[in-house]
């Protein structure tokens, strides 16, 4: 194949189709007088068999950026870091991965991954704990007898999205082998099953140096490979694509509110923690449990350390034997007839509970950007995964331009969403990663998107493969029907997905042409599919500068 050309205007729009994730290649011309593609890849990753096309998969996807790229990206931007964003990214060590043949210009990340940066330095603390609090829950968990099978797995798929490991165990034992390399642990506690000694070495490690886990390392990859890396944060001035004329990017997110960050309500300095936890949030009952490490004289046990028998004592045979109190305990709360009587499996909703929050929380760190194309002046939202409190920070960003009269006007992220013609819809068309609302409204929201002049031309995109989604053992509703259908009305049927129940292609249902078939329509719906090409790797729109 030979490097596709530069569109006559505007960009052109690819999604690639290998499964259900993130992978966009914005082709764009550099200026009127120079059709010199740029090219700029936003994510490339996929969820693990979640393949659109039998025998297609991420490498495929590579494999056909490089042939239509040169090989050369101008720009690589992440917006956050999820197996479905990343997993095509290599990692430091990587050997004949195909994406290592790219030459990389620029990368642009969120502020949260600038490693100066201390908010994002505390943000990857908080992470990196909980996320070993819960892996050690899933290694406890797949070792229990009798328990639920089907947490274990879903805690396993979650643990795999944020670290590329299915065991808890193994996140375990790679995180204490680098802490030992640097010389941060001295010795691993004895007596003990080989992931809670490494859970406490780790929480016991000194001068801890904050690593992420391998698709972290898919970052790392990937700023070894690019000459420049830029961090970006909301409210800075108007970024430019190097070498593009015209084109203006306001970063809208992640934000740097707490509260908005997480979507959790600020806690107070008098309230207690545990760990990484608030007291009474989500992982507080779980890290008690797992700090524990079985002794919960060291856990939140509300009675007094001297009232209390550690759980390794009741284990032993012998003591069992010498100690009266010690035997009646073992028997009376350890025997199988009597797991009834016991409790020490309550942290079990509290894993799943905090396995949510910490996917949520991820998604909410999503770098979001808006393009605004110089002509027509059009606007094209990029939301990564972003939620509702990414949503919600942004009515309070604005940013100082120069007007039709040559003097200085602010513009407000109202305004430039009034002027937006194409969305990527956020999280796959989740139920909390694209709001609802009027024109009215305080807070963004879909209804804030294309109006005036720009209400004709509103596009969007959904990168889900709709079928492995909803045919999950747990579904995954992405998209959300509601949110599809708010889409499919916004866009006038300009909807395009990864793989819909269909096929490819969505086409506008009977009753919504019953309701819009006019002439106005078949002209507009004529000329959207006269822009789009559906191919087998991608799916592809042009949105020329002009309307």
């Amino acid at each position: 194949m030979t490097r596709i050309p530069a569109p006559a205007s505007g960009v052109e729009i690819r999604m690639y189709r290998a499964g259900h994730g993130d992978c966009f290649l914005l082709n764009f011309r550099r200026s009127k007088d120079n059709d010199e593609p740029f090219f700029m890849l936003i994510d490339c990753g996929m969820k693990k068999g979640s393949h659109a096309i039998d025998g297609m998969d991420i490498y495929d996807v590579i494999r056909d950026l490089h042939d239509h790229t040169g090989g050369v990206l101008d720009l690589v931007v992440v917006t956050h870091e999820h197996e479905d964003h990343v997993s095509g990214f290599p990692s430091p060590t990587s050997e004949n991965h195909p994406f290592s043949d790219f030459t990389v210009k620029e990368l642009w990340l969120a502020w949260t991954e600038d490693e100066t940066d201390k908010d994002a330095n505390k943000l990857r603390k908080k992470y990196r704990d909980q996320v070993l609090t819960l892996a050690l829950a899933q290694h406890k968990l797949s070792a229990m007898s009798g328990a639920d099978s089907a947490l274990a797995e879903d805690l396993a798929e979650f643990l795999e999205l944020e670290t590329g490991f299915t065991s808890g165990l193994e996140i375990l034992q790679d995180e204490l082998a680098d802490l030992q390399a640097g010389g941060a642990v001295d010795a691993i506690p004895m007596g003990m099953d080989e992931a809670t000694a490494a859970f406490t070495a780790i929480f016991g490690a000194k001068d801890a140096k904050i690593k992420g886990e391998r698709y972290k390392r898919r970052l790392q990859g990937l700023r070894h490979m690019a000459k420049k890396i830029k961090f970006l944060s909301p409210g800075d001035n108007i970024w430019t694509l190097p070498g593009v004329d015209g084109v203006q990017v306001y970063p809208f997110g992640p934000p740097r509110e707490k509260k908005l960050l997480t979507s959790l309500n600020p806690h107070k300095a008098e309230e207690f923690h545990i760990g990484p936890f608030a007291m009474g949030e989500p992982g507080s009952g779980l890290f008690a449990a797992m700090a524990g490490d079985g002794d919960n004289t060291r856990s939140s046990s509300p009675f007094s350390p001297r009232h209390a028998i550690p759980e390794s004592e009741v284990f032993d045979f012998d003591r069992r034997r010498s100690n009266g109190d010690i035997g009646f305990f073992a028997k009376a709360y350890r025997d199988e007839d009597k797991e009834d009587r016991r409790i020490d499996g309550d942290w079990l909703q509290d894993a799943e509970s905090l396995a949510l929050r910490i996917n949520n929380e991820v998604n909410n760190t999503s770098l979001v950007l808006a393009f605004e194309l110089p002509e027509s002046r059009q606007i094209l939202l990029f939301t990564g995964d972003a939620q509702r409190g990414s949503w919600i920070s942004w009515k309070d960003l604005s940013w100082t331009v120069k007007g039709a009269d040559k003097k200085d006007k602010t513009v407000t992220v109202r305004d430039l969403l009034a002027r937006c013609t194409f969305y990527k819809a956020g999280h796959h068309g989740s139920h909390n990663a694209t709001l609802n609302g009027t024109e009215d409204d305080d807070h963004p929201n879909i209804n804030w998107m294309a109006q005036g002049d720009y209400a004709d031309h509103f596009v969007t995109m959904i990168p889900t493969n709709k079928v492995w989604a909803f045919g999950k053992s747990r579904p995954w509703r992405h998209p959300m029907k509601a949110i599809e259908d708010a889409l499919f009305e916004k866009a006038k049927s300009r909807v395009m997905m990864i793989k819909t129940d269909k096929g490819q292609k969505t086409k506008p249902k009977k009753q919504w042409l019953d309701k819009h078939n006019t002439a106005a329509f078949k002209k507009m719906r004529k000329e959207f599919e006269g822009r789009t090409e559906y191919a087998k790797t991608y799916v592809s729109h042009w949105v020329p500068d002009k309307l």
